[in-house]
């Protein structure tokens, strides 16, 4: 069924003239390479700069709450980039809240129709219309809402097939989500594609925004682009930052391009994922958020360079801002500067956080239910 742990993760190809890899993937070959490490190109990190520390001054901006639900139950929940619309789900009524960044909301109730309420399992925003993922009474899929409605559909399987997980890029570009359709094999459907997994235990690490899909299974990830599977790692902690991969192994954080080659790795900078299956590292364009455990966020260049310090969990990254808390206070951060764009107090302990590119919209979950919107005034 929907996990309550939803890891992104993303799964693998059924292709004419394929071959099976390990685990029962259907998996296309393009290289007589007997290694996905050799023969390929060397993609140089970035070349960054420390900046300035952070100001203890004023905060610059006020934000208010403009909507709020309490529910109980898993907190699903997702907002387009440009915070013009965000998603939230009531998982114990099975019902969608569709919100707009002036606290305006409709409300359309995902088990109409069906005589067994249907068991959410996720939710993404993509090009303003929701994808709610869940276990439906007769297939196991998608039902897609608008702001005006209902939209439609996509089935998989039948009665008794179960929704696993759903995940969209950071600009939405490319976005998946993975049915179980029989005992024995799961289905990962990804713009527009189907990608067989056998057995049925694969869960979504990661989908990047140049089209690279993680997936793992046990102590086992896959890389995959396009179809094509780049490489594997004997362990389920990678993810994915445009045409990078970031391992966790041995001890190490490793990069690697998509090509293979391994460009940096430093000890002591390991990351897993933490409660709800948060990731404990957020990467951006400029730098690494990586969370010390029973500590504070660490900023990493991506030359692997420690430039300061943030208080508290790394909740949320984007390429203009980051969002770390602490002891139920957010802090919002520039990547210009580093200097503190607004707090906020959140009423219980946080769960998830999404935050529009300007910075101007911010939505907070409770860790069990409960969601809050505010925007900037």
């Amino acid at each position: 069924m929907g996990r309550f742990l939803f890891v992104l993760l993303l799964s693998i190809v059924v292709v004419s003239a394929a071959c099976i890899g390990p685990y029962g993937i259907t998996v296309p070959t393009t290289s007589t390479s007997s290694s996905p490490l050799e023969n390929t190109t060397t993609e140089p990190a970035s070349n960054l700069t420390q900046t300035t520390s952070i100001s203890s001054g004023p905060k610059n901006w006020n934000m208010s709450p403009v909507w709020h639900l309490e529910t109980t139950g898993i907190p699903f929940m997702d907002m387009s980039p440009d915070g013009t619309l965000s998603a939230v789900v009531d998982f114990n009524s099975a019902r969608l809240y569709l919100i707009r960044p002036n606290g305006e909301s409709v409300i359309f109730n995902v088990g109409e129709n069906e005589e067994v309420e249907p068991v959410i399992a996720g939710v993404a925003v993509v090009d303003g219309v929701a994808y709610v993922l869940g276990s439906y009474e007769e297939f196991a899929g998608v039902k897609k809402y608008s702001w005006n409605g209902f939209m439609g559909e996509e089935r998989h399987g039948w009665a008794g097939s179960v929704a696993d997980d759903i995940a969209r890029s950071p600009n939405g570009a490319h976005f998946c989500y993975i049915v179980t359709t029989s005992a024995t094999s799961q289905e990962l459907y990804c713009d527009r594609k189907m990608l067989k997994l056998t057995p049925t235990n694969y869960k979504l690490n990661s989908v990047s925004d140049s089209g690279i899909v993680v997936v793992a299974i046990n102590s086992k990830a896959f890389v995959f682009k396009n179809g094509i599977k780049l490489m594997e790692f004997n362990t389920s902690r990678v993810i994915a930052y445009q045409n990078r991969i970031l391992v966790s192994r041995e001890g190490e954080l490793q990069i690697f391009s998509e090509g293979g080659e391994l460009l940096k790795r430093a000890h002591n900078y390991t990351f897993e994922l933490a409660n709800l299956l948060r990731w404990t590292l957020l990467p951006t364009g400029k730098y690494l958020f990586r969370y010390e455990p029973l500590s504070d966020t660490h900023v990493l260049t991506w030359n692997l360079t420690k430039v300061r310090t943030l208080p508290g969990f790394p909740y949320f990254a984007n390429e203009n801002f980051v969002v770390t808390g602490k002891d139920r206070t957010l802090h919002c951060y520039s990547l210009k500067d580093f200097h503190e764009i607004f707090t906020v107090n959140v009423p219980e302990a946080v769960g998830y956080v999404r935050l529009s590119d300007d910075g101007k919209v911010l939505l907070v979950s409770g860790d069990t239910g409960g969601f809050w919107l505010y925007a900037y005034q």
